[in-house]
């Protein structure tokens, strides 16, 4: 990873370059879907789709709107229950990664 100077995250493999602006990591393990009300609030603002479980109905690349990936327990639905370890982290870096 580099930081260029107008504050843009750009992340390099190989000969690939993602350029970002932000970038949220989180992690943890409770049984029910993370995000608490901010993410409520997003979903509501935003008409994001859910299942009747409250968890993000996602493509296979985990893209839950254009431009917005999920992993861990977000991803859950799609990836299944590795989604909230290291091998479904892997898993889900590896489908986004393929989709940008």
């Amino acid at each position: 990873m580099k930081e260029s100077e107008n504050k843009e995250l750009i992340l390099s493999v190989d000969t690939q370059e993602v350029k970002a602006h932000s970038i949220v990591l989180a992690t943890g393990f409770r049984p029910s879907r993370p995000g608490g009300s901010w993410l409520e609030s997003a979903i509501e603002r935003f008409a994001l789709p859910c299942a009747t479980c409250g968890y993000p109905i996602v493509s296979q690349s985990l893209e839950w709107c254009p431009h917005l990936y999920v992993m861990g327990p977000l991803a859950e639905l799609e990836i299944g229950p590795i989604a909230r370890n290291i091998s479904g982290a892997r898993q889900a870096a590896e489908r986004i990664v393929r989709s940008v």
